[in-house]
C-alpha cells in the first residue's frame, strides 16, 4: 500500500510509468516526451510527494522539470541518488547496477523473503535476493523487443516477429517460424536464468515476474511463477517509507 498522495515513477527505456497512491496510472513513450502531461497528472492525483527510479538519465531530467512545475508540496526523491538501497549489495560493481533492479528485489523480499525477480523490460534481468535481504546480483539478457530487432538486422529479408502469434510446432511457413523461434526463444532463455538462479540460491526462492513483457511470457513459457505488474512501484513505496517527507 503506497502512503497517500505518493506518485511512484518507473523511468524505463520504452516507457515511463507512473501511478498514484490510488492506483491511477499513467503511461508515457520515454520519447517522444507528451509536455504537460506528467504535470497534468501530478496535479489531478493531488500527489504531494514522488519517488522515482530511472536508468535513463535525459528522461529523468525532464520528468523532474515537470515535477517542479507541479509543485508537489512535498520533496520528489530518486532511488538509489537521494535514498540508498536499504538491501545489502552482494555485487562487485555496484556503481553500475541500476536502481530498478534492487528496487524490484526490495519490494520482493519485503512480501516473500528469498525470491527470484524476472523483469521483462526492454532488457530482461532475472535477479536474486536471498532470505536475509542481500542483493546477490543477476543476469541482464535482451528483452523480447531487443531479441527481435537484433534478428532483423542481422536477417533483413525475413520478415519481422509478431510478439502477439500463437506459436505452432512445427512452424510450417516462415512467417510462423520467425514468431514461433522469438517467442518460445524467449521463454526459454528466462526459464534457463531462471533455473540458473534458483540452483544458485542457497534455499527455496519464490518466483516473480514483472515489466511489459511479462504476459507475452507467460502465455508460452511453463513457468510456474507469481506475476506481479506493480512491483517496481511497491519497491518504490517500501523505499517511501524508510525515509521523512518533510520540505
Amino acid at each position: 500500500m503506497l502512503r497517500p498522495n505518493l506518485l511512484t515513477i518507473d523511468i524505463g527505456n520504452s516507457t515511463i510509468d507512473c501511478r498514484a497512491a490510488d492506483g491511477t496510472r499513467l503511461r508515457l513513450p520515454t520519447a517522444p516526451r507528451a509536455a504537460g502531461a506528467l504535470r497534468d497528472f501530478a496535479r489531478r492525483t493531488a500527489a504531494r510527494a514522488a519517488m522515482l527510479v530511472s536508468v535513463v538519465p535525459p528522461a529523468l531530467q525532464w520528468v523532474q522539470a515537470e515535477l517542479r512545475a507541479a509543485a508537489l508540496p512535498d520533496p520528489v526523491r530518486l532511488a538509489g541518488i537521494d535514498v540508498p538501497c536499504p538491501l545489502r549489495l552482494d555485487y562487485d560493481t555496484p556503481q553500475t547496477l541500476g536502481a530498478d533492479r534492487w528496487v524490484g528485489a526490495l519490494a520482493a523480499h519485503r512480501r516473500f523473503g528469498r525470491a527470484v525477480v524476472v523483469d521483462c523490460g526492454s532488457a530482461t534481468t532475472v535477479n536474486l535476493v536471498d532470505i536475509d535481504g542481500t542483493f546477490r546480483g543477476g543476469a541482464i539478457a535482451p528483452g523480447l523487443r531487443a531479441m527481435a530487432a537484433g534478428m532483423a538486422a542481422v536477417t533483413p529479408a525475413l520478415p519481422p516477429a509478431r510478439f502477439d502469434a500463437q506459436p505452432t510446432m512445427p512452424p510450417r511457413d516462415t512467417q510462423a517460424a520467425i514468431d514461433t523461434g522469438v517467442l518460445l526463444g524467449y521463454c526459454g532463455l528466462v526459464e534457463k536464468l531462471v533455473a540458473a538462479s534458483l540452483r544458485a540460491s542457497s534455499g527455496p526462492a519464490q518466483v516473480l515476474v514483472t515489466g511489459g513483457n511479462a504476459e507475452r511470457l507467460l502465455a508460452h513459457s511453463v513457468l510456474q511463477v507469481l506475476h506481479e505488474p506493480d512491483l517496481v512501484h511497491q519497491g518504490l513505496g517500501f523505499l517511501a517509507d524508510t525515509v521523512p517527507w518533510s520540505s
